[in-house]
């Protein structure tokens, strides 16, 4: 799959071993490649392959690496490389997990992944691998940044976590360190899970890493997870109850997380909360998530999220979800149970209503109106869905009105926004709007109600 193309649903696979691998049955498409091979004839042997990178800056660090925005001059690109920490540079038990997380970064090939590109050894022995540039927020920022608990966008941003995580799990792959300054967010909303330090392959054998050879906070964040050694590694406020008591972890462990996340997003806050660092990972030893779930219930939230939640917070592992691919069907289940239910009572009143209603994209135009919208404007159905919405607006209030357009592709509301609309006949109709947007589909709900002054009789 291409890097700009997106997954649409849960990727099928085994989530419970890494051994198992897809069948042949289909020829991949390479660019360039008019028709598939028919014999395996005129095989090349490449004896080198060069890599050359210059580095421009330094972006940041983790427990392992510093990473640093560098240039590719074999292929004239800006890319993100990540070098092993000096001081780790002769620890062959952390070298080994960089370079483990490398090669797992490597053999994941999904949109929600940053792509590894090469990897290879510094001047100085360090080992170093280069991947896919990334800008953007991350999801921690966006979260702090809201103006309340929940819109639609973040439930969307979710969703695409999930899809990830699901294609993850289906390789036998576990994250072990999923939260929101994880996942980073880039431009027209493209959603990442990065930082695979703690990943391993289900059933793989433990790296031993004792505690002490990392530096790491449990008020911040860990940066390694070895599950059968007793060693806590991850983040605490989103930290399974078995990750934190040093126990043996699956893909149910990361589906606590996405548990932990969504709760978040729903409340405004991580469902582990104490004054000290080491009260938090008290917390997660325990799986004691009552309070956070209590907090959900009291803001009127939505029985199934409450309900998914719950699962997904589950103490115990064999309560939960086994991976994301069951929490993204059921997320998207649920979700397009509650539209379909919307819709269908939107339906019942579209026409009844003396308002003026209408469906509309984000691109900018109507979907549907009701026939009050065609009594009003005077424009027949056909000339209202068949150009922009914008045609329709008195030129000196276009400016504004894209400006609330753009307030509801973030799904934030738009209440008693007044602009003119021209009628068919040619004079001014003033409305006064009020409209909410479903990010995840792109589509705006609107209602209008015509507050123009009394005209004269002729």
């Amino acid at each position: 799959m291409d890097d700009e193309e997106e997954s649409l649903s849960p990727a099928n696979g085994s989530y419970d071993s890494a051994g198992d691998v897809p069948g042949n049955e289909t020829v991949p498409y390479v660019e360039g490649m008019n028709e598939p091979a028919q014999s395996p004839n005129d095989l090349p042997d490449i004896v080198t392959a060069t890599v050359a990178y210059r580095i421009l800056s330094m972006l940041g660090h983790g427990g392992m690496g510093v990473i640093y925005r560098g240039y590719d001059l074999n292929l004239e690109r800006e890319v993100a490389i990540k070098v092993l920490r000096r001081e780790y540079a002769d620890n062959p038990r952390i070298v080994d997990r960089f370079l483990s997380e490398s090669l797992i970064k490597s053999s994941l090939q999904h949109p929600g992944i940053a792509p590894v590109y090469a990897r290879g050894m510094c001047a100085d022995g360090r080992p170093f691998y280069a991947m896919k540039l990334i800008e953007g927020q991350t999801f921690s920022r966006i979260l702090s940044a809201r103006g309340k608990p929940l819109h639609f966008g973040l439930l969307s941003i979710f969703s695409h976590i999930c899809y990830t995580m699901a294609y993850v799990h289906s390789k036998g792959i576990v994250h072990l360190d999923l939260k929101p300054s994880n996942i980073m967010v880039g431009d027209y909303d493209r959603v990442r899970v990065i930082d695979w330090g703690l990943a391993r392959r289900i059933g793989s054998p433990e790296l031993e890493v004792t505690e002490h050879e990392f530096r790491m906070g449990y008020a911040l964040s860990s940066d390694a997870s070895d599950t059968q050694s007793g060693c806590v590694r991850g983040t605490p406020a989103y930290m399974a109850p078995e990750q934190a008591r040093g126990e043996l972890l699956d893909a149910r462990t990361d589906v606590f997380a996405l548990g932990a996340m969504l709760c978040e997003i729903l409340t405004g806050n991580p469902i582990y909360r104490a004054d000290h660092p080491r009260d938090v990972l008290g917390y997660a030893i325990r799986g004691a998530t009552s309070n956070a779930i209590d907090e959900l219930a009291k803001r009127d939230t939505a029985l199934w999220l409450i309900g998914l939640v719950t699962r997904c917070l589950a103490p115990d592992p064999n309560d939960r979800p086994l991976h994301a691919g069951e929490v993204a069907r059921e997320f998207v289940d649920f979700q397009e149970s509650t539209s379909n239910l919307a819709h269908q009572d939107m339906v019942r009143f579209f026409e009844l209503s003396p308002d003026l209603f209408c469906i509309a994209d984000f691109d900018g135009c109507f979907r549907r109106v009701n026939a009050n919208f065609l009594r009003a404007t005077g424009y027949t159905e056909h000339e209202l869905l068949s150009q922009p919405f914008l045609n329709f607006v008195h030129v000196d209030d276009k400016q504004r009105t894209i400006v609330e357009m753009n307030r509801l592709t973030q799904g934030l509301p738009v209440e008693r926004f007044r602009n003119r609309y021209l009628h068919r006949d040619g004079y001014e109709l003033h409305l006064e709007w009020t409209a909410q947007s479903v990010v995840s589909e792109g589509l705006i709900y609107a209602v209008a109600r015509n507050v123009s002054p009394k005209r004269a009789d002729p």
